[in-house]
Formats: structure tokens, sequence, C-alpha cells
């Protein structure tokens, strides 16, 4: 849906009175100890490397920020950064390393599904908030009471999407492609996607597979042109998504392309240039979205890119770090090392409660499993970029 102005207004109006409150650094409780540690992880080399390099980037921006202004408590954030190569089990070893050793009192991320799911059901025993920024399978957070995602499931982003999709391009049936190893692409291909279909009156004629490090995608096109495919779903990350894209044009199938989550990064067009044009994605922010806060934020973060924009999983990330901020504050964390396991309780049932913070992203809101509840945006490729087109 559309953001009326008077939404936009509100939005803001909600956003100076949080900066006015009396939850600020300088009316804080002194805390103990000379930093605030916060643990991030993020993929900055596998196939995550956009998103982690965006989300690490993000939070670094949101850390300097509030340093400037005081910090948390009088003392500054200390953001403790671990690279798990978009790896399971790297990614395991790295949560246990910010918890354990290095102390921190909360973990913003990881990125993607995988990882997150892998690390949920050890969260009993760590006792330690994560936060995913870019994590979009459903179900997930209802693993541990100490889940957190800062963000929209697939299931949530795709549904409006779909319904736009359908509505312009009419088609009756279509193919699904998706990767049957990746968590989320997975999860879209073979569970979101399908009934969503059915809800929009598509006919599904069959569902095709692939793996995450293939590269040839000939097969799977060739069969869904073979079945009179009138458009395709795709259940995959950018680079995968991309290069179908362009295996399509390649084979003629001229038909347009819906994609969920993962495939949703500004790298889709720069690697599918032309043959990304009339596809539709979801997505959980909208980085291009005129609010002065998400164009103040994107002109301090393509600066950290080298030019490059960040999918939604950055601002996504930037606004996890000012919610800890808050609970910080607000629930009376004291930042000694003997209240560490009540001062991390203190955190997860703070943002367990968030209802319409405000953040570049949109208002954060957890819902009942403690994940980002309200709307984003419909995303449509025209002219090598990505538009709003949500009515």
């Amino acid at each position: 849906m559309r953001l009326s102005w008077n939404f936009i207004a509100s939005t803001a109006i909600v956003a100076v009175a949080f900066a006015l409150s009396p939850i600020g650094s300088a009316d804080a409780a002194k805390l103990d100890g000379r930093t605030v540690k916060i643990g991030c992880l993020a993929p900055l080399t596998g196939k995550g490397t956009e998103w982690g390099q965006a989300g690490k980037a993000s939070m670094e921006i949101a850390v300097e920020e509030i340093n400037a202004k005081g910090g948390i408590g009088g003392l500054p954030i200390e953001l403790i950064c671990y690279d798990y190569q978009t790896l399971e089990a790297e990614a395991l070893k790295s949560v246990s390393r910010l918890v354990e050793r290095d102390k921190v009192l909360a973990i913003s991320g990881p990125c993607f599904s995988g990882p997150f799911e892998t690390i949920a059901p050890q969260l009993e025993r760590l006792k330690t908030v994560i936060n995913s920024y870019c994590s979009s399978k459903p179900g997930l957070s209802a693993m541990s009471p100490w889940a957190f995602r800062n963000t929209l499931t697939s299931d949530k982003q795709l549904k409006p999407v779909v319904a736009a999709w359908v509505k312009e391009y009419k088609m009756k049936k279509v193919v699904i492609i998706y990767d049957a190893e990746d968590a989320v692409s997975k999860s879209e291909g073979a569970s979101v996607l399908p009934p969503l279909f059915k809800e929009n009156g598509i006919e599904v004629l069959d569902s095709l597979t692939y793996r995450t490090k293939d590269t040839d995608y000939s097969a799977q096109v060739t069969k869904a042109k073979s079945l009179g495919a009138e458009g395709i779903g795709l259940g995959s990350c950018y680079q995968n998504a991309a290069a179908i894209a362009k295996e399509m044009q390649k084979q003629g199938l001229n038909v347009p392309i819906v994609g969920g989550a993962c495939a949703s990064a500004p790298g889709y067009i720069d690697i599918a240039g032309k043959a990304a044009e009339g596809t539709y994605m979801s997505t959980a922010a909208w980085i291009d979205d005129p609010r002065p806060e998400v164009q103040a934020y994107l002109k301090k973060v393509v600066v950290k890119l080298n030019g490059a924009k960040p999918p939604y999983g950055g601002p996504r990330a930037y606004d996890i770090i000012y919610s800890y901020k808050y609970c910080f504050e607000k629930s009376g964390v004291t930042n000694k090392p003997a209240d560490l396991d009540s001062d991390r309780d203190k955190i997860r049932v703070c943002l367990g409660g968030l209802k319409n913070f405000p953040g570049v992203a949109g208002e954060i809101t957890m819902n009942e499993v403690r994940d980002g509840a309200g709307s984003s945006a419909i995303l449509k490729v025209i002219d090598g970029k990505y538009v709003n087109v949500a009515k």
C-alpha cells in the first residue's frame, strides 16, 4: 500500500517525539565500564557479500551517530563484528565467541535464514538476543524467545507483490524455479509462492529446482518454455535470479518474473541488465523512499559502499542499533559484569515489546513470534531502476 502523506507526516511526528523524549543519552543512567558492547554478524564473503557489507556499514553509521552524541549512558558503543562467510557452522561459532568471550549485550544479525535457523535452537543455552536484519523464512523466530528479526517474512513480503504482478500481467499459468539448498529460497519456492499463486487463480505447471552454486540454468528455462509458462516465480538470491533472467532472455522466454526477499538486491539489476525489466520484487525496505530520514541515511551509506546502494538489510541493520540503544536505556541495563545475564534478559523483554518504534526502514513493531510487522514496498524494475509501484 502506498504511504499517504498523512501517514508520512504522522511517522515524522513520532520520530521527532522520540528524538525529544526523556530517554536520550544525556538523561539515561550512567552505565558502568568503558564501552557498551554490541555484537555484529555480517557475511562479508561468500554469496551474501552484498548484504553483509551493507549491513555492517549501516551498523557502523548508527554507532558513529550515537557515539557522536554521547553514546549510551555516557559510554561509547563498541561494535564487535565477525565475518561468518555466509556459512551456517561459522555463524554458530561466531555467535558463541560474541556471547562467551566478548561478553556482548546483544547481537545484530545474522543475515540469511540458514544461519539464523542454525543459531536459534542454541539460544536457550546462550541466552543472548540475536536480531536479524535480513532473514525471511517464515517460522524461525518462534524457535526461541531470544530470537528476533527486524524484517518481514517472505509470506508477508510476497503477498501484495504477487497480487500486483498478476493484476498487471494477467497470467494464468506459471513455473516456479527455486534454489533447493538456500533456506529462504527453498521456503519461497516450495511453501510461499504456491499458495499465493493459487489464491490469485494461477496454475503452477511445474516446480523446478537448482543448487546454490549452479551456473547453468538452461535446462530449467527450456522446460519452463516447453510447458508454456506465462510467468516465472523465483525462489532465489539475486545472483542466481539474475542468471536465470539472462538465460530466459537468451532463449526468448519473454515472460514476467516475480522474486522474493533474497532476490531484490540492487545486484539483480546490475547483473541481469535489460533482462531484469518488468520484474516484480518483494522487499522489507524501500531504499529510494523520499522521507528525509531515509535519504539522510542513504547519503551516508553509499559513501561507505563506494557509491553502491544497499539492499533492504542495510536500513534494517541501522534501525536495530537504534532499537538496542532505546532498550539499553529504557530497561535499566547497568553494564556491570555481574549483571550481564540480567542485562541481556532485560533487553530481550524490551525488544519483544517494541511498538511503532521509528526507523528509516519504517516503524518497528514486534509481533507475537518476534518478527517485524508492517507493510513493505512493491518494487518493479523500470528503466533499470527499482520503482515502488504500491498503490
